[in-house]
């Protein structure tokens, strides 16, 4: 029994069945709440899809990013290669994102190359700084090696709500309910920052949209 359920629960269509519940959820919570957005007047014209930039959130505000896409132009979601990344990934799909495979434990330097070929595109790219492992809310090099070989800003993003439970993972993440109020907050394009400057920007941001939330 233990060898059936580990080849259904490993299967594509199990997957992809995980892959759009998650979806539905999504959507259940964006389209049942009371939705604000936040935008820096800098950062209006990456919002908007007029330019492209390097977009950054925490790994635990992952789940409600999914509705924040700049219209005009494709975003690159950087995805860990491990088995939970397969499900983020195919959940990212369904809402019109591509994904670059890639961590800082494995292939990381095939996915910094890859995010500068998109960036060079024209396109987006949007990176969790912390994931897949952490430290929680700890910026990693990848996304500053990236930002000064592209020269393009790096603009933080996130999103809190009112009916919310914090998981006891190691990134602490946030499960939004359907019924509540959603904040969603756009931050100030960082041109060329260092780690410390990115992660303090991150954590204030954060910090502020919780209170909004509370």
């Amino acid at each position: 029994m233990k060898k059936i359920i580990k080849r259904i629960t490993k299967s594509s269509a199990f997957h992809k069945l995980i892959c759009r519940l998650i979806s539905i959820y999504i959507n259940l919570v964006y389209y049942t709440s009371r939705r604000f957005i936040e935008v820096d007047e800098a950062a209006l014209p990456y919002f908007n899809g007029e330019k492209n930039a390097i977009f950054c959130f925490w790994h635990g505000r992952l789940l409600m990013i999914a509705k924040i896409n700049p219209p005009h132009r494709t975003m690159n979601v950087l995805i860990s290669t491990h088995s939970d990344g397969e499900i983020i990934s195919g959940a990212m799909h369904n809402f019109g994102f591509q994904t670059i495979r890639g961590s800082s434990t494995r292939g990381g330097v095939a996915a910094v190359i890859n995010s500068i070929k998109a960036l060079e595109n024209r396109e987006n790219v949007c990176i969790t700084p912390d994931g897949p492992r952490g430290p929680a809310m700890q910026v990693q090099e990848g996304i500053i090696a990236i930002a000064k070989k592209t020269g393009l800003p790096i603009i933080p993003l996130t999103y809190s709500c009112s009916h919310k439970r914090f998981a006891k993972s190691w990134d602490r993440f946030l499960i939004a309910f359907p019924l509540g109020r959603l904040y969603y907050k756009i931050g100030k394009p960082l041109i060329n920052p260092d780690k410390d400057e990115l992660e303090a920007a991150m954590i204030k941001l954060t910090e502020d949209i919780d209170k909004l939330a509370s």
